[in-house]
């Protein structure tokens, strides 16, 4: 999925449309995600005799599917001011000395026998090619 916990998103549809949040929990499986203070739901929670504790209305976020949030950045732009805007999300694998490559073969090729067991894979910014996820160390 293209978006993961902790990402600040940009709603794409829907009744929270243009807004900005940060996302909370994913579910990759489904394809959805929550995000902060985004889609609210009211759930109704009862009220325990036993315990004591009162009935409530209680607001909390909803899951939103995955495409209708898009990944959103900061770059530093000009006169040194913070231009955010959302990006497209490519995926590359990263080989020896922290080259990327679009197949995990040449990245797995790349260290001439010698590598880790698993190929690391990274997200990209496809307009910029800028690098999303901190690197790995191999």
């Amino acid at each position: 999925m293209h978006v993961k916990t902790d990402d600040e998103v940009l709603i794409l549809a829907g009744k929270d449309k243009g807004r900005v949040g940060e996302v909370l929990d994913a579910d990759p499986d489904n394809g959805r995600v929550k995000v902060e203070r985004m889609n609210m739901i009211v759930k109704h929670r009862q009220p325990n005799q036993i315990t004591g504790e009162e009935g409530a209305r209680v607001e909390r976020e909803n899951w939103i599917d995955a495409s209708n949030v898009a990944l959103f950045i900061e770059e530093d732009g000009e006169d040194d001011e913070f231009n955010r805007r959302p990006v497209r999300v490519g995926y590359r694998y990263v080989g020896a000395d922290g080259e990327l490559f679009t197949d995990k073969r040449a990245a797995r090729d790349s260290f001439e026998g010698d590598g880790p067991e698993v190929i690391e894979k990274v997200r990209i910014a496809r307009q910029t090619g800028d690098v999303l996820d901190p690197m790995p160390t191999y």
